[in-house]
């Protein structure tokens, strides 16, 4: 039971991480912070669907049987979601460091 609550935790870690993902690379160069949050609705309609096929997968007997996954408490998922704002955070900086230092700046 612990391996499969371990292997559940890692999927459930990826699914998190990549969340976070699809918001920092929605621009290669812009800020998430400065693109409308509602400009693509298909992304929250894809993280919606990620989300409950990933409930289903962790806590229904049938998701459990098909994936071989078992439930893992919530305490999992708030250990697991501060990597994803991580994750977000070093994307933009990245952007920012691209932006600043690699993008050529006009004088007027």
């Amino acid at each position: 039971m612990l391996y499969l609550q371990a292997t559940t935790a890692r999927l459930t870690a990826i699914v998190i991480t990549q969340i976070a993902n699809v918001f920092a690379c929605r621009s290669f160069r812009e800020s998430a912070f400065s693109i409308r949050l509602f400009s693509n609705r298909l992304i929250f309609l894809g993280i919606v669907l990620e989300i409950l096929l990933q409930l289903f997968i962790v806590y229904h007997s049938w998701g459990n049987k098909i994936f071989s996954t078992a439930p893992i408490p919530i305490s999992i998922w708030l250990v697991l979601i501060p990597f994803s704002i991580i994750l977000f955070l070093a994307e933009e900086f990245r952007k920012f460091i691209s932006r600043e230092y690699f993008t050529p700046h006009h004088s007027s």
